[in-house]
């Protein structure tokens, strides 16, 4: 199935309560406009490879959405007035479950492990 993938970086300084609340507000918007969040991956708090809007860690997040436009396009409209989310990146993949499993491979297996253990 054709898709979306869009990684996002949070503020580090957020708690848990309002990172769940942004995260189910994104979810929500989502479904709002006709799309669906396929697959959730946290990445957890990393350090940032520069430092953005004086953050030098933030919380990485991963959603792969089915293929509809104007969810995309709603969801990063709200990242955009979000103060919670400090970045943003969404490209279009060919096959969203197989990248999925790539990514759940190199995670566990890869040289993705290793960092993300670090």
């Amino acid at each position: 199935m054709q898709g979306y993938e869009s990684i996002f970086i949070l503020d580090p300084e957020a708690t848990q309560e309002q990172q769940t609340s942004l995260l189910d507000k994104l979810k929500n918007l989502i479904n709002t406009h006709g799309g669906a969040v396929v697959h959730h991956s946290v990445w957890g708090r990393r350090k940032l490879a520069y430092e953005v809007k004086k953050r030098q860690y933030g919380i990485y997040h991963l959603f792969y959405l089915d293929q509809t436009p104007q969810a995309l396009k709603a969801l990063e409209n709200q990242f955009r007035l979000e103060d919670g989310v400090i970045k943003w990146l969404s490209v279009a993949v060919e096959d969203v479950d197989a990248e999925f499993a790539s990514f759940e491979k190199l995670k566990s297996e890869g040289t993705i492990a290793q960092s993300m253990t670090e």
